[in-house]
């Protein structure tokens, strides 16, 4: 017979298990990013005795080449969008420090399995000690990520050279931190050096310009 044998003792049914399957993708990290700038970086600015929540986006390719060709964004009324921050991934590569062979990626040998202390099917304990009964067990089982190197390319604009220093300090202290959100996954990130440079829009408005590229070590586990 061409069918293959299963061995229906080894299998485990999942039909009550209400745990989502464990997995870390490429927007996890950019949320992790994201999240980190808006929650704990909280860059402001002020102006006119105003502080201003400085707004940080994700760039596609089309917003990212109208910044390089004009060196400036502007929103649906050709309005010049300051202060702001933009960034967007640049360059992935797997991380040579921490190796990784799972032979077959379909059935990788590389996982760890650790069993939950306490179940809800075990309230019972006594009863089920007396009654003889098996008591249930919770198992998972966790594959080995594989380890990635994250390259971020960011651009800041604003309208005075204070106010840039206050967000690019804000910056540097949280350098060599592990950016994401507490109780979620968490990534180290390295900032080597800041480039500044002063530039002029169309209609002669003078902008603050600072960029920087943030190398985040980040790892990535697929859903299946």
């Amino acid at each position: 017979s061409a069918r293959k044998t299963i061995n229906r003792g080894t299998l485990r049914s999942r039909s009550s298990d209400n745990v989502q399957n464990l997995s870390v993708g490429l927007m996890d990290i950019d949320g992790a990013i994201m999240y980190y700038f808006n929650n704990v970086i909280k860059p402001q600015v002020v102006e006119n005795d105003e502080t201003i929540k400085v707004p940080i986006m994700y760039s596609n390719p089309e917003r990212w080449n109208s910044i390089q060709k004009n060196g400036f964004l502007v929103d649906n009324k050709k309005q010049l969008i300051i202060p702001l921050i933009v960034f967007k991934r640049s360059s992935i590569s797997k991380d040579d420090t921490m190796v990784v062979d799972k032979l077959d990626p379909k059935d990788p040998k590389l996982f760890y399995t650790f069993q939950k202390q306490w179940s809800k099917e075990n309230r019972y304990d006594n009863f089920a000690v007396q009654q003889g009964l098996n008591k249930t067990k919770e198992l998972y089982t966790v594959g080995v990520p594989d380890y990635v190197n994250l390259e971020y390319e960011f651009i800041v604009w604003t309208s005075y050279t204070e106010q840039m220093n206050k967000i690019i300090e804000k910056i540097i202290w949280s350098e060599g931190a592990y950016w994401g959100e507490d109780g979620k996954f968490k990534f180290r990130t390295t900032i080597d050096s800041y480039t500044d440079a002063s530039e002029f829009t169309v209609n002669s408005e003078r902008l603050i310009r600072t960029n920087f590229s943030v190398t985040l070590k980040g790892y990535l586990i697929p859903e299946e």
